[in-house]
């Protein structure tokens, strides 16, 4: 909406600039359509400026509850569930810990000569990345 409203008064602008500027007397239909054009015109920016395109709630809007009476629920749960326990849980959480192992990552080691002069030939070695760790975990345990 902002968009047309931008582009129609720059047109407009344009229009009004590039043409030679007419006298508008009292006696005229020019100035009483000037005038009539840039009020509507006016209104029409303030408007798209200070009204914003998203609906707003109400505080005290709620879906729900509109059109219903919270007393035939009520009702309806005292006769008919009157006689039933309450819904117990048939189990618990229990606290696990998980052993994660550790990850290793396989590098080319290039041969070399040791501490004692000997050459060693070059191999893959594996090279620990991550230590392993416990880790705990919520598990729900059934009676």
């Amino acid at each position: 909406m902002k968009q047309i409203i931008t582009i129609t008064t720059a047109v407009l602008l344009l229009i009004c600039f590039s043409t030679v500027s007419a006298h508008a007397d009292r006696k005229t239909m020019e100035g009483f359509m000037l005038g009539t054009g840039v009020a509507i015109l006016g209104a029409a920016i303030i408007n798209g400026i200070n009204n914003d395109s998203r609906f707003q709630y109400s505080p005290n809007y709620s879906r729900h509850h509109r059109h219903h009476y919270a007393g035939y629920r009520q009702g309806y749960k005292n006769r008919y569930h009157r006689k039933c326990k309450p819904h117990r849980s048939r189990g618990y959480w229990e606290v696990e810990r998980i052993w994660i192992k550790p990850v290793y990552k396989k590098k080319w080691n290039p041969g070399h000569y040791n501490r004692r002069g000997n050459w060693i030939s070059g191999r893959h070695e594996k090279f620990i990345v991550q230590d392993g760790y416990f880790q705990e975990e919520k598990v729900w345990v059934w009676h």
